[in-house]
This record gives structure tokens, sequence and C-alpha cells, in this order.
């Protein structure tokens, strides 16, 4: 998680116009956390809800990670 507004801002800003034009895709994997508050998603979702290059995954335990992989995987370019 950012921890700023201002962090998600400039994260939002690179991935937009410095990454996302690089590559075919871009996963991001939200691992719970009792000190997070899991936003950071939110706003990329919020952010980017029509870019395909975008795939998101909210992990909350161990035995989701395969899981998580596999929805990276089965969005590829």
């Amino acid at each position: 998680d950012n921890w700023s507004v201002d962090d998600t801002a400039n994260c939002i800003s690179l991935l937009k116009g410095e990454l996302f034009p690089k590559v075919n895709q871009f996963g991001y994997g939200q691992v719970e956390s009792p000190y997070g508050s899991g936003q950071f998603i939110k706003d990329l979702r919020a952010a980017f809800a029509q870019e395909e290059v975008l795939v998101c995954s909210e992990i909350k335990g161990r035995e989701e990670i395969m899981d998580s992989i596999r929805e990276f995987l089965r969005r590829g370019r």
C-alpha cells in the first residue's frame, strides 16, 4: 500500500506515462495485511478501469498465492 495520496498519484502517473506503453501486461497483487488498508488496489482499479494491460489480484492468505499467479497468467498476452 502507498501511504499517501501523493505516492499514489505519482505511481499512477508513472504507470500511465512510462510503464504501460512499454509492456503487454502489468500484474499487481495486493496481499491482505493487518497493517495496510488495501486502498492502493482500489485506486489502481479506479484509475485504470478500462486498461487491459493491468491485472489486479487480491491475496487474502498464503493459500491464495497460486490462484493469484493463475489469474496473472490467464490474462497473459
